[in-house]
């Protein structure tokens, strides 16, 4: 979704569907169920996947779907030359012919090639398979994302959410001087592994799929992330993000990491609305709310912490994500911000 500012009628929704009116509500449309047969018969055709069992790149044998999204699918695979498991992510095959998929998979390899952080997930390869879909290898991550740890502890304890801010700040941060925007973090793309280190618990940032790369052109063009509706998740993006015509930096990661503190601390996202275009207007025009009360057991200056790493405008922003995470941990009352 995108929204355009117009200072005479004020903010208008756009989708692929046409035009909004002001409160981002969509007419309600009518769809004719399916025959059962037809459902049966898709159901078919997803069990059968050509893929498993596959050798790609010549050494890493397809076991088995991890998951999928619109653009691509993630394999576990065994590396048979060095016999350790693997995530490999091939674009959807009907995707290779669309120019738009393929150079963004392409930044995808860029980006993460780039980076070598301890909390970033590692980067093995890349090539192509016979039938010229495209293909990532990288480390095959065990424990749960912090979306399913939330799910389990609704409110984190705030030392704990201090180390994770920490972590996912010291990925960010190494991205950032390498010129790469995340632009897609959400608690879905933070992964608690389980890694023997004094360090409890240990995270790594996941899917640079939506990543920009803010020192080339080319491949990196503005174009390759479709319209602007298609960039990044509701709940998480930042103003700039949002709004035509506004330039997007490594500061809208540093709205979305704001974002999520103040879940983790208060066991809900700032803005609470029921659709994608009611969130949108919230991140444009929207006051913070309070977490003070949903969680009278925070700190005194925690509201005005959150009022300054999700200001509308980035201006009023920390200017570096390794700056959040000394406010927080100055805030909540641990001094270890940028050292984990």
């Amino acid at each position: 979704m995108a929204i355009r500012e117009d200072t005479k009628t004020g903010y208008e929704f756009r989708t692929q569907d046409g035009t909004l009116d002001s409160e981002g509500e969509v007419p309600e449309k009518k769809t004719r169920k399916r025959p059962k047969f037809v459902e049966d018969s898709k159901a078919l055709t997803q069990e059968i996947d050509p893929v498993l069992g596959s050798l790609v790149g010549g050494r890493y044998r397809i076991a088995r779907l991890l998951g999928k999204g619109n653009m691509s699918r993630v394999y576990v695979a065994e590396q048979t030359s060095m016999e350790r498991n693997v995530a490999v992510k091939l674009l959807q095959a009907e995707l290779v012919v669309d120019e738009t998929a393929e150079g963004r998979f392409r930044q995808e390899v860029d980006a993460v090639s780039r980076l070598h952080s301890p909390h970033t997930i590692r980067f093995y390869d890349a090539g192509r398979t016979p039938d010229g879909v495209p293909y990532i290898v990288m480390e095959l991550l065990a424990g749960q994302t912090l979306r399913e740890r939330l799910e389990d502890d609704i409110v984190l304890p705030p030392l704990e959410v201090v180390s994770i801010a920490n972590q996912i700040a010291c990925s960010l941060h190494e991205a950032h001087e390498a010129g790469v925007l995340h632009r897609d973090l959400k608690p879905e793309n933070v992964h608690f592994c389980h890694v023997p280190t004094p360090l409890q618990p240990f995270l790594k940032l996941l899917d640079f799929g939506l990543a920009k790369l803010l020192d080339e052109r080319g491949p990196n063009d503005p174009t390759l992330t479709g319209k602007r509706q298609t960039v990044g998740t509701p709940a998480y993006m930042a103003p700039e993000m949002i709004v035509e015509e506004r330039p997007v930096d490594h500061r809208s990661d540093i709205y979305a990491l704001g974002l999520m503190c103040f879940e983790m601390l208060t066991g809900s996202r700032p803005f609470l609305e029921d659709n994608s275009m009611k969130m949108a207007l919230a991140h444009v025009r929207s006051a913070v709310p309070s977490a003070r009360e949903r969680n009278p057991n925070l700190p005194e200056g925690i509201d005005e912490f959150f009022a300054a790493v999700l200001a509308k405008n980035p201006d009023q922003r920390p200017q570096q994500v390794l700056d959040l995470a000394r406010l927080l941990g100055e805030c909540l009352g641990d001094k270890r911000h940028g050292r984990e």
